[in-house]
């Protein structure tokens, strides 16, 4: 059994927003089989500043639309993207990298 992201809960959040969820990743994920992996936001914005279709003030439900690959679990194409923490990190690390980026 894969170990389970921990949703951020961020309906509106935009891509830039990423520093007030320390250590979140934009979590990609297939709606139908359930088949997810995590992305830097960072890559986000810069990807998508290359692409001249967005950047920091891109909603991150906005760029689930964009994904033109079908997944690799069922080979269909529904995607959902949220903010979310990787298994493994707790509310201590969390609050830990909060404090670290405050300071």
């Amino acid at each position: 059994m894969t170990p389970k992201w921990q949703a951020a809960s961020a309906h509106e959040a935009t891509v830039g927003d990423y520093p007030r969820y320390p250590g979140a990743r934009v979590l990609l994920s297939c709606v139908l089989c359930g088949w997810c992996t995590g992305y830097s936001p960072e890559r986000i914005i810069d990807r998508l500043q290359q692409l001249k279709v967005g950047g920091h003030t891109t909603l991150v439900r906005q760029i689930a639309p964009r994904v033109g690959w079908n997944c690799p679990g069922c080979g269909r194409v529904k995607w959902r993207t949220d903010f979310a923490w990787p298994p493994g990190m707790d509310d201590s690390e969390i609050k830990r990298l909060a404090n670290r980026y405050r300071n």
